[in-house]
């Protein structure tokens, strides 16, 4: 269905063109070599503005906005798109981003929640279960490689108090293969678009020749090169059924799975032509057998 191994050995996509200094670096390095230029920058502040809810997002702010209506934790708050809406929801609102241009910009736009410049790697600064909400939009963990994935969940599980919210994106691996490469990515959905889609496309290429040595297909998830920012990332894609045993490995229970449109996947479900998939998990008190 995925056209996947049926173990978890890792197939990597070979290139006869990459180099000795290329082949020294390892693909989880690559990842984060790829996520540190791209959002390290700041460059995309225009692009991650704004205040307009996707409607996935929409629907589960609503649904657990009790939930939110205590200590929130944003992951990767970007511009400020979605502070915007917690702030108005939660008694309090910390938001974290790795560039310093995105925090500099909220904390002017937001000056009624709290902004630090760090890591999703490393939450280490935050206290145990001081949180009643984290979220983390955009599907900003799938930068992260599996070992870092599972890492997170167990940090996450730390720092929410006991029935907590973890509310999230992430890339649905169902649609794993309907990724194109640059020329047939273009979509003509206007002259202006078509156009900006040629000029960049050289751009786009030398990305995807750059980054496809270092994508990865196991049997539960792959981390796969795709059309954001220019074929640009490296990112983690795992299915809903999948992305449901993982939470409960480190401790979660998951409340629901939406499409981007806001529409329920149930279990067994692919959500295919909906590449990314919006979850909602609440903490358990202990932490999973396997975690």
């Amino acid at each position: 269905m995925h056209n996947v191994p049926s173990t978890n050995a890792p197939m990597s996509a070979a290139h006869p063109r990459t180099g000795a200094a290329e082949a020294a670096v390892t693909p989880d390095q690559a990842q984060r070599n790829a996520s540190e230029r791209v959002w390290g920058s700041g460059g995309l502040l225009r692009r991650y503005g704004g205040r307009r809810l996707r409607p996935a997002e929409s629907v589960l702010f609503d649904r657990y906005r009790e939930s939110l209506s205590g200590a929130v934790l944003e992951l990767g708050c970007g511009g400020g798109r979605l502070t915007a809406h917690l702030i108005g929801l939660a008694d309090s609102v910390t938001g974290v981003d790795l560039a310093a241009a995105m925090v500099t910009h909220c904390r002017r736009a937001y000056p009624q929640a709290t902004f630090r410049q760090g890591d999703l790697r490393d939450l280490s600064e935050f206290e145990s279960e001081s949180w009643d909400a984290i979220v983390a939009g955009f599907a900003v963990i799938d930068v992260l490689n599996d070992d870092e994935r599972q890492a997170f969940l167990d940090e996450a599980h730390r720092l929410l108090r006991p029935a907590g919210m973890l509310i999230f994106s992430s890339h649905n691996f169902a649609c794993a293969p309907l990724l194109r490469g640059p020329i047939r990515s273009i979509n003509a959905t206007s002259p202006v678009s078509f156009a900006s889609q040629v000029l960049r496309l050289p751009r786009s290429t030398l990305n995807r020749r750059r980054l496809l040595p270092f994508q990865q297909v196991y049997a539960d998830h792959a981390i796969l090169n795709d059309a954001a920012h220019d074929f640009s990332l490296l990112h983690y894609y795992i299915t809903r059924d999948e992305q449901e045993r993982q939470l409960a490995r480190h401790g979660f229970q998951l409340c629901e799975c939406l499409r981007l449109d806001g529409e329920r996947v149930g279990p067994g479900e692919l959500a295919n032509g909906f590449h990314e998939l919006h979850y909602a998990a609440t903490r358990s008190p202990h932490a999973g057998a396997d975690a």
